[in-house]
């Protein structure tokens, strides 16, 4: 069940409670002076001390993110979707070149060709950034890292994306999506080769949609944890193939 605003205060100040010192937490010390500027001085310390604990959590938040590229529903650091390759560029103050084939003008996938944000791909559809991955090779965290207004990248689990997001469909990645008969016959096929070792747990694609349902985020996980993931506009982001 998704989890209201309302619950995340109530939460927090539950924790608030718990953290302040026993004086804070009641009137003890007041009660036994009966005074109100007792009850006001109070008041101001209890104030001070919760402000404290608020800038401590916005200074943490704020260390996730720093020196990281950010992800929004329009962007991945200062790319925005829907620019063209040239536009990208000069927002990265770097050329990009193809990073894979097929290459041809209409569809092609490209990267920064200086070797920084390796991790980083776009894929461009008719002149325009339509999707932007975030991949390493055998699923290596970034550096810097990338990662929403949430912190969550690769290597977060799926409860983080379900605490961040309102609404998640969780699916088999499409490459793990074989039928029961399509299963059995691998499994048979392992059998006769003398495989014993047991299969990789399957991969699963956890989709979440910008408000106004025109783009998504589709992270890829395995054992609850994020492998890689993807920020574009619909339909392209959500097909498993580009460019072929």
């Amino acid at each position: 069940m998704p989890v209201v605003d309302g619950d995340r205060e109530a939460d927090k100040g539950r924790v608030l409670r718990r953290r302040l010192p026993a004086s804070f937490r009641g009137d003890e010390v007041c009660r036994s002076s009966q005074g109100e500027v007792c009850m006001l001085l109070l008041s101001v310390v209890r104030r001070r001390w919760v402000g404290l604990v608020t800038l401590a959590m916005a200074m943490t938040s704020a260390s996730i993110i720093a020196g990281a590229h950010e992800v929004s529903w329009n962007s991945v650091g200062p790319v925005r979707l829907g620019m063209t390759a040239a536009q990208a560029e000069k927002a990265l103050k770097a050329k990009l070149g193809s990073v894979e084939l097929p290459y041809t003008k209409d569809c092609y996938v490209t990267g920064r060709i200086d070797g920084h944000d390796s991790a980083l791909s776009y894929v461009i559809v008719g002149g325009r950034i339509v999707m932007m991955t975030v991949f390493l090779p055998g699923y290596k965290l970034p550096n810097p890292s990338i990662v929403d207004r949430n912190g969550i990248g690769v290597g977060a689990s799926e409860a983080d994306i379900r605490r961040a997001y309102p609404e998640v469909k969780k699916e088999r990645a499409p490459d793990f999506r074989d039928t029961e008969d399509a299963e059995a016959e691998f499994a048979r096929e392992r059998a006769r080769h003398g495989e014993t070792e047991p299969e990789p747990p399957p991969h699963f694609w956890l989709t979440v949609e910008s408000p106004d349902r025109k783009r998504a985020m589709v992270f890829e996980t395995q054992n609850d944890k994020v492998l890689y993931f993807s920020i574009g506009l619909k339909p392209q982001v959500l097909e498993n193939e580009h460019c072929t």
